[in-house]
């Protein structure tokens, strides 16, 4: 098989492997069991197995399959950031055409002290940095921005169509056939949309300093398959045809070809792309297997030194040194509630911050965290009872886990279990406050036997004459803090009953 064939394989298999990507991140709202999981990319994630069970101290089972992508990186060397990788594909579909980069070869050792920090921190069992795996940020960018923002395109540019009446019909079979079950239905709105575009657009933007550049500086889950890469069986090489043309250089999409060194590449940088053996004029460039003079590919100048890999450590250990001193470890802030089990399981250390369970979430009730419980907890989930409520009979967040954060507890136990405890306001109440006639949120409760109980009261009118008013109360021995009484009250703004993190022992 030629490499312009290769070539081409390569770039479907790019296609194929984004649209499983959209395949299962749209499925995964259904509470169906599908036959692939849709966290398989999770599961095929070394740097999240990694850091998932070295902070959780435990063996994760369903990240196992990271196996496969360590043994086909050993086999044929950095394929999945060339061929899989959903997020490095996205940033080359946005890169540039001009593939010049100005920037210092040294820059390639910052994705090795941020993988060397990242996994110090996780032994030392902090997540805090694991939000910066590349299928976690693009899972948390198409949550929180692309899709809400594509529904609200699509769902206005259909109410601009909806005025004209010959297009009813096709609006309507569109509707049912793809936009309704794409979407859900779900007006998706989230509190941290607006730095995660950010971040986003400023990765994208990075690649006009140099294709790719987040996979060539910044990727720690490139970093560790790099290392891999230097241990792979099969390598690209250069023969005796090369005529010095340069042609490969200039087309690599990570830069990592060396003109001065006869056009040899760093393994740990190669991603198999298969470009420059297709613009190799004289068939110089092949890739192959290396068995009987296999051995380590030789280190680079932008290896990080022992003295870099132990200042990385040493900001590993003082990251996890100050979250033992952040405020938010002393009291629970009041407002981070956390999903159904949460409270049963070590969740910060083994929440990766993926964002699925916010993705699954039917009432968009669990949010990322920014800082409110403080900077350990960053882009941990959160339930906002006033975006959405946890709904009684759903258990779609505890299916979505892919490290058992959220225990997988069956619906009945769920149920059962508190994840918070409602507080009515007496100064903001409808029929406490103002003596007006409300039961909404005793209405809402959805618990067969009701957490809110309405108790008769006589009171006076403006004349003075008697009036029976019903003033609610919160029963907490049956309360398991879901929400949906904060969600439903009728007053604007700060709901009358909020729901508060259950109360710490004294």
């Amino acid at each position: 098989m030629n490499s312009k064939t290769i070539r081409w394989l390569r770039r479907l298999s790019q296609i194929l492997w984004f649209a499983l990507f959209i395949y299962l991140f749209v499925q995964a709202v259904y509470l169906g069991n599908p036959f692939i999981p849709s966290d398989l990319f999770y599961r095929l994630d070394p740097l999240i197995a990694a850091t998932a069970m070295l902070a959780g101290r435990a063996l994760i089972g369903g990240l196992l399959f990271a196996l496969a992508t360590i043994f086909g990186t050993l086999l044929f060397g950095r394929v999945w950031c060339g061929w899989l990788c959903p997020f490095g594909s996205l940033l080359e579909w946005a890169a540039p055409k001009k593939r010049g980069s100005n920037v210092p070869e040294k820059w390639r050792t910052a994705k090795f002290l941020t993988l060397i920090a990242l996994l110090g921190a996780a032994a030392l069992g902090n997540q805090t940095l694991v939000f910066l795996d590349p299928v976690s940020m693009l899972t948390r960018a198409m949550t929180t921005v692309i899709w809400p923002g594509l529904r609200f395109a699509i769902f206005s540019l259909e109410g601009f169509l909806y005025r004209f009446e010959a297009l009813w019909p096709t609006l309507d079979a569109l509707n049912r056939a793809v936009i309704l079950p794409v979407f859900q239905g779900i007006d998706s709105v989230f509190i941290t949309a607006l730095p995660v575009f950010l971040l986003l657009a400023a990765i994208i933007a990075l690649n006009w300093l140099a294709s790719r550049f987040w996979c060539r500086y910044l990727c720690p889950l490139g970093g560790m398959l790099g290392w891999l890469s230097r241990l792979a069986y099969t390598r690209r090489a250069v023969n005796q045809n090369c005529i010095d043309c340069g042609k490969c250089a200039a087309i690599c999409p990570t830069g990592t070809i060396d003109a001065g060194e006869g056009y040899t590449s760093d393994p740990a940088e190669c991603t198999m792309c298969y470009d420059c053996a297709a613009v190799c004029p004289v068939d110089a460039i092949s890739f192959k297997g290396h068995v009987k003079e296999w051995k380590p590919a030789s280190g680079q100048s932008y290896d990080p030194g022992r003295r870099q890999a132990l200042i990385a450590l040493g900001g590993a250990l003082g990251m996890v040194t100050l979250a033992g001193v952040d405020p938010a470890r002393r009291r629970q802030p009041e407002r981070l509630i956390r999903p159904p089990g949460a409270l049963l399981t070590d969740f910060t250390s083994l929440c990766m911050r993926c964002g699925e369970c916010v993705r699954v979430c039917p009432t968009q009730g669990l949010q990322p965290s920014l800082m409110e419980g403080g900077w350990p907890n960053l882009f941990t989930p959160r339930l906002v009872p006033r975006l959405g409520y946890c709904s009684y009979n759903c258990d779609a967040c505890l299916r979505a886990c892919p490290t058992g954060a959220i225990p997988p507890l069956e619906k009945e136990r769920k149920q059962q279990t508190p994840i918070g405890l409602a507080s009515i306001n007496t100064d903001r109440c409808l029929p406490w406050a103002y003596d007006t006639l409300c039961g909404i949120c005793e209405e809402m409760c959805p618990l067969p036997e009701k957490a809110i109980t309405l108790e008769e009261m006589q009171v006076a009118t403006n004349d003075g004459k008697p009036q029976t008013i019903f003033r609610p109360r919160v029963l907490n021995d049956r309360c398991i803090g879901c929400g949906a009484c904060e969600f439903h009250c009728p007053v604007g703004g700060e709901a009358a009953i909020r729901v508060y993190p259950i109360p710490e022992p004294l």
